[in-house]
């Protein structure tokens, strides 16, 4: 193999776990903003994982996300209720517990802590990405 498909190969694992690693938190998030079935969940996170400008691209299946849902379920910060969607299919649609809305809560704290510690700001910056305060 040469060394520039092992580049790509060690750049296509590394953005498979950046991604993997922030998932789980996303659901979540989309899942607080609307009742909405795996299948729209799906979609929504192509939006956030499309890295095609680089050359690799995240696939977000179904292997991936029906696990995550189920987990979630069961550890109570989302609820999944069977309904009929708009093309008359039986889908379940899921929405969050107020567990999961307290987990959220925990996220943003460490967000604004992260966009806030001298520390990250300098690792952001290396990175090349500029952590802006909220603006009203």
């Amino acid at each position: 193999m040469t060394e520039e498909k092992c580049q790509d190969k060690y750049q296509a694992k590394f953005l498979k776990h950046f991604a993997n690693g922030l998932t789980r938190n996303i659901i979540l998030w989309i899942i607080s903003k609307e009742k909405i079935h795996g299948y729209g969940i799906m979609k929504k996170l192509e939006e956030f994982f499309d890295f095609e400008n680089i050359n690799h691209y995240i696939k977000i299946t179904s292997s991936k996300v029906y696990p995550i849902l189920r987990m979630m379920e069961e550890e109570g910060l989302i609820i999944g209720e069977w309904d009929i969607n708009e093309n008359n299919k039986r889908v379940k649609y899921y929405s969050i517990t107020e567990k999961g809305l307290n987990i959220l809560d925990k996220i943003s704290f460490a967000l604004n802590f992260i966009s806030k510690n001298p520390a990250w700001i300098a690792f952001y910056g290396d990175m090349g990405v500029e952590l802006n305060e909220k603006r009203d």
